[in-house]
């Protein structure tokens, strides 16, 4: 009886040990792999368009990006993003042939080309001189490109515990606007004209400061703003103002201000990042606040762009 059991766990575990791995992709949602051929100027010029610094307040990357000569990617087809760059007759264009068939210059883009649940751009060009011309006119295209891919994964994982679906409607029921909020968030602050959030492991919170006439979306004065509600509601967290950076951008059909920066606070030595998005809609003004208190991981950016996708569920809802 034993001898058949061994037979079949062995059996079984053969079967197992068949299975590549390496077919599922893998790798962190942020990392990416530029692939080329010859010099790396290419390369480099690519990175160089991509890369973003955020401090949270360790300097983080927005991706994490790692040039690889053709040679050097058969050790790396597995991961979730790749960047290929091509040129006709290059040992990379037979690479692109593989994921793209015969194509013409262009910019292209696949899933599952080199691995299950891998995401693929592929950049065709006649020579390394309109290579680096395409890459400086589609800069941004292939930017956004790449951030789309990693809200996707940040979204399955923000909501892989599912919806909270009850506190969408209290919330919609109490305030007149709501989100689509993750399972595993509760209340921590409810007070007139403000609300709180908050989630563990790590620590993460996102509150909404709202009135019901418009405010000037200027940094300086959404910054004393936040400021003012940190003294009232957080025991005196603060903005450190020289990392801060602000930016306009479309929100939810109106135009908004977002801040990234680093929160606070002295007197209880805490502090971390955050980013605040700050919109008038329908004559009223809302500040959405979202931060992380997370001393034990040097890497907290992945909390706050995953808590930027719950913010852009934001809805009002009809009385």
């Amino acid at each position: 009886m034993w001898g058949r059991k061994i037979s079949v766990s062995l059996l079984i575990l053969g079967i197992l040990g068949c299975v590549s791995y390496e077919q599922y992709a893998r790798g962190d949602a942020r990392d990416v792999m530029i692939v080329f051929d010859g010099t790396l100027r290419e390369a480099r010029f690519l990175r160089d368009i991509l890369q973003d610094t955020f401090y949270t307040p360790h300097a983080e990357p927005l991706f994490n990006i790692y040039p690889l000569q053709v040679e050097q990617f058969q050790s790396y087809r597995g991961y979730k993003n790749v960047v290929l760059l091509a040129t006709y007759g290059a040992r990379s264009f037979e690479l692109f042939q593989e994921a793209f068939g015969e194509k013409g210059s262009g910019m292209y883009k696949g899933k599952n080309i080199f691995a299950d649940g891998d995401f693929v751009i592929g950049i065709l060009a006649s020579d390394e001189y309109n290579l680096l011309d395409f890459l400086n006119i589609h800069k941004e295209e292939i930017k956004n490109l790449l951030l789309e891919r990693v809200n996707e994964l940040y979204s399955r994982k923000t909501y892989f515990a599912g919806h909270n679906k009850k506190m969408k409607k209290e919330f919609g029921e109490k305030y007149g606007f709501t989100f689509d909020f993750p399972n595993g968030w509760a209340y921590a602050i409810e007070d007139t004209n403000f609300v709180c959030i908050a989630k563990h492991y790590p620590d993460r919170f996102m509150s909404v400061y709202f009135e019901s006439f418009e405010r000037p979306l200027e940094k300086e004065d959404l910054i004393a703003l936040r400021n003012s509600l940190g003294k009232r509601y957080f025991e005196g967290d603060r903005v450190e103002k020289a990392y801060t950076r602000a930016s306009r951008i479309p929100f939810k059909g109106v135009l908004a201000t977002r801040i990234y920066g680093v929160w606070q606070n002295d007197s209880l030595i805490r502090g971390g990042p955050f980013e605040m998005i700050a919109f008038n809609m329908n004559g009223r003004f809302y500040l959405i606040d979202m931060g992380v208190f997370a001393p034990e991981k040097l890497r907290k950016l992945e909390y706050l762009m995953r808590m930027e996708l719950v913010a852009r569920t934001f809805e009002i809802v009809s009385p």
